[in-house]
């Protein structure tokens, strides 16, 4: 069993819609494309092939605290749910694309998504994959 881990600094990305300029042209926001690109470069130093069978992803996304909070504020916060927007689901779908058919061939692969949202010191987003070789 092959595991993975790597860390994209910075605030955690969301899926974004795509978007439709007035002439009915449909495009995906220019931070969408920004943050996913961003995740393939670093990505991309762990994958040298992607992996065949099934496989596990596990996404911790660290939002930084306000430096407007108070140290006490901060400190009951530290590790405790995030429960503000993005929502969870679009932090898994950002990740999920950047990573398809880099890290596995297709995303029907991935069997299993756990995604975190916690406060912490720093932003972050932490990728584990975890993939089983398939032996066909």
């Amino acid at each position: 069993m092959a595991k993975i881990t790597f860390e994209i600094p910075g605030k955690p990305g969301a899926k974004q819609r795509p978007r439709a300029t007035r002439q009915g042209r449909i495009y995906t926001p220019k931070e969408t494309v920004s943050y996913e690109r961003t995740v393939s470069v670093i990505a991309a130093q762990h994958f040298p092939e992607p992996l065949k069978g099934p496989v596990k992803l596990t996404i911790l996304a660290t939002f930084e605290t306000s430096k407007s909070w108070s140290k006490k504020k901060t400190a009951e916060l530290i590790h405790r749910p995030h429960t503000f927007r993005p929502d969870a689901d679009n932090v898994a779908k950002i990740v999920a694309d950047s990573l398809n058919r880099l890290a596995w061939a297709d995303d029907s692969q991935v069997y299993e998504i756990h995604v975190r949202k916690v406060w912490g010191n720093y932003a972050k987003t932490v990728v584990i994959i975890e993939g089983e070789q398939d032996e066909k």
